[in-house]
């Protein structure tokens, strides 16, 4: 004979269906929790892309008796790395010499983010001109890229990080990126326009077509996106 369960007896299998674990899954459960629980280990002790050149600085440097701090600040220049202006320099010298391949990773790191500066400064100012350019936004652009070339690099070591940075117009700042030079291509457009006394709604100059109305409010918007990203 066939018995229906009462109210209780539902009540009581719901909680503890509640309390117990799902047999069934458990096997793949664990499986997938090891599984999470190694990649966020290698995760968080994954190291750095510099964290090589850190420690490979770091005992170089220990080697010739140069203490950090105070930072280093790695300049350079015909002559190659140095230390400019530091009483280190000497010791700094005499440790590249007899490190070579430490000197050609530095070197590299400086290459590195010259690269990525020069090929990002080239996309922001290709996608401010778009397909069909006026002379005028053509030579606006020109002037751009003249004005924020730049090839003058350093590295700084505190002892725990290093970092390549550039020089600018209030010292030594952090290499560029694209949304830098979106905000730079955005203020100097704004000068140009205002050099050349036209508005969004109307230009003056007869150079300019009706797709150089928009730039200002694209470049604004680009910003306005690398912002949400960065968040």
């Amino acid at each position: 004979m066939l018995r229906v369960a009462s109210q209780d007896d539902l009540s009581s299998f719901v909680k503890a269906k509640a309390l117990s674990p799902t047999i069934t899954n458990a096997p793949f459960s664990g499986v997938l929790l090891s599984a999470q629980a190694k990649a966020a280990e290698t995760q968080a002790v994954a190291p750095s892309p510099d964290a090589a050149a850190v420690a490979a600085l770091s005992a170089a440097l220990s080697q010739f008796g140069i203490s950090v701090p105070p930072a280093l600040r790695i300049t350079t220049g015909a002559n190659g790395l140095a230390l400019s202006g530091d009483n280190r320099n000497a010791k700094f010298q005499a440790m590249l010499q007899a490190n070579p391949a430490l000197e050609t990773t530095l070197n590299g790191m400086i290459g590195q983010q010259d690269m990525a500066r020069k090929n990002a400064l080239k996309d922001v100012v290709r996608d401010f001109l778009g397909k069909s350019p006026s002379p005028g936004i053509e030579a606006f652009a020109a002037d751009f890229l003249d004005e924020e070339a730049n090839d003058t690099y350093s590295l700084s070591f505190n002892g725990a990080s290093i970092g390549v940075d550039e020089m600018g117009a209030k010292g030594w700042q952090p290499v560029k990126d694209t949304k830098d030079f979106r905000a730079d291509l955005l203020a100097a457009y704004t000068k140009y326009q205002v050099t050349h006394a036209v508005t969004v709604e109307k230009r003056k100059d007869e150079d300019d077509n009706e797709q150089n109305l928009s730039i200002k409010s694209k470049l604004a918007e680009a910003l306005k996106k690398d912002e949400v990203a960065v968040s």
